[in-house]
């Protein structure tokens, strides 16, 4: 609803509008990995985007405008963390994207990254999935390379026990 309205009120060809239309899809996969479910995916992206929307005409770069919708998405879903201390998983993502092997490695991605902490979440998203330096991600996150050296190794740790195969977990005598 939102991504309409700004379209509306952006008419004559504004760049922020043909921003969205191109990046859309690959921004809402990345509000789908942060926050493990398809409608506050889409919350979040629409949040976002309205949030840089305002400050468009401030961002110099029309290059940077990724980063700072991406910024406003991981910020933004760590503040709704904060309120409220607790997350509903479903087994089944509802309304899930059509079959086939990138939407069935999105959803596998989705459900291990369901258990990380949010920070824990976006760093990896961040890093692995928008391809991303620390140093991008650190400052995305608002903290130093340090802290989110951290963030990102203790998210791989859990991320291998989640994403183990099966034979590992029954153990083996001997």
């Amino acid at each position: 609803m939102k991504r309409e309205s700004m379209r509306s009120e952006g008419a004559g060809g504004d760049p922020f509008d043909e921003f969205v239309a191109a990046r859309y899809q690959a921004l809402l996969r990345s509000a789908f990995l942060i926050t493990g479910d398809v409608h506050d995916a889409r919350d979040l992206l629409h949040d976002a985007l309205a949030r840089v929307y305002p400050k468009r005409s401030v961002i110099r770069d029309p290059g940077a405008t990724e980063g700072y919708v991406r910024r406003a998405m991981v910020r933004t879903h760590v503040s709704r963390w904060r309120r409220t201390r607790r997350e509903v998983l479903t087994a089944v993502l509802p309304d899930g994207p059509a079959a086939g092997p990138e939407s069935e490695r999105d959803e596998r991605l989705a459900a291990a990254l369901r258990v990380l902490p949010p920070r824990q979440r976006a760093a990896v998203v961040l890093r692995y999935y928008v391809d991303l330096p620390v140093a991008r991600v650190a400052e995305e996150l608002g903290c130093s390379q340090a802290t989110a050296k951290t963030h990102l190794a203790r998210a791989l740790k859990t991320l291998r026990q989640e994403l183990a195969p099966a034979r590992e977990m029954v153990g083996h005598g001997g």
